[in-house]
């Protein structure tokens, strides 16, 4: 029987993003050239798939993801099943397309608490330690695409909010790209896609130059971003790149893995690449949305 560290997070990730394509099929359809063949609609269907998956690997290893939890905040169990039911409920929310201002609103401001009652206090503690610093970047990142999402939201009644959202979260993260694609040409040993201290495997090909590749794509991507006339398609490539990613090399992960722990990190590469890409391309829809006319998103609320 498979254990459940390792069913749950991938019947939940998979069920929400079979859900969410199904969803957002109609954006599909009416997707333009720019959005490179419907893309950027599924933004929404990535963070969902992902969010669900760590909602599964909240509920099933809550004790020790309670230890993540800074100590000097009471009840650290309970919050870690509450950040899983949380993850749930925000999937949710995108997957049916309702609430979705309130649920990307909340999910911004949970992303940011993790930046700073985790992330910025360890990087600040080991200023050298650049790991500290990619995860820092990586969890901010992800409050600015729930952002974003807040922006396409909130669009029709409030154009000029949205435009200015859409302009922080693009220039934030095309700063960040341009960082990690430094980070993999210095340190080309390691995985591609969001740095970590995982060392690539040895059956992937040529990996040097998948990592070099990787390194001086994102940093055309980002300084794309920060040009607002190619923004839109620097983001999209930038998230249809992750997909790649995910697709070549961490989903071949889980299926080469020989035991629960090995499993239980290619799921959490997988579904961490996935939730990038899907904010990348949260991040690019906003962007491209104050290029056109005001859009609502259906059912938002």
């Amino acid at each position: 029987m498979t254990a459940p560290a390792v069913f749950w997070p991938t019947f939940l990730g998979l069920s929400f993003l079979t859900a969410g394509i199904i969803t957002y099929r109609r954006d599909l359809h009416a997707a333009t050239s720019r959005e490179a063949f419907g893309l950027v609609a599924l933004g929404p269907a990535f963070v969902a798939a992902s969010l669900a998956a760590f909602a599964g690997e909240h509920f099933t290893a809550a004790r020790s993801l309670a230890e993540l939890v800074p100590r000097w905040m009471p009840a650290r169990l309970f919050i870690a099943y509450f950040v899983g039911v949380a993850h749930l409920a925000a999937a949710l929310s995108f997957v049916a397309r309702r609430y979705i201002r309130w649920s990307a609103i909340f999910l911004a401001l949970m992303f940011a608490l993790f930046v700073l009652l985790m992330d910025l206090p360890a990087a600040l503690r080991h200023p050298a330690i650049q790991l500290y610093w990619i995860l820092a970047a990586r969890q901010a990142t992800f409050a600015m695409g729930a952002l974003a999402l807040f922006a396409t939201a909130i669009r029709k009644h409030r154009p000029l909010s949205s435009n200015t959202l859409a302009a922080i979260a693009r220039i934030w993260v095309a700063g960040v790209l341009i960082f990690y694609g430094i980070d993999h040409i210095l340190r080309p040993q390691y995985l591609p896609g969001v740095p970590g201290n995982k060392l690539t495997s040895a059956w992937v090909p040529l990996p040097l130059v998948i990592a070099y590749a990787t390194g001086i794509l994102l940093i055309a991507f980002g300084i794309g971003m920060f040009v607002k006339k190619y923004a839109g398609s620097g983001g999209t490539l930038a998230g249809l790149w992750m997909v790649l990613l995910t697709l070549s090399l961490y989903v071949p992960e889980f299926f080469l893995a020989h035991n629960v722990p090995q499993r239980v990190t290619a799921i959490n590469f997988v579904f961490d690449t996935l939730l990038f890409a899907g904010t990348i391309l949260l991040i690019t829809k906003a962007i491209l949305d104050t290029e056109s006319r005001p859009i609502a998103m259906s059912h938002a609320t």
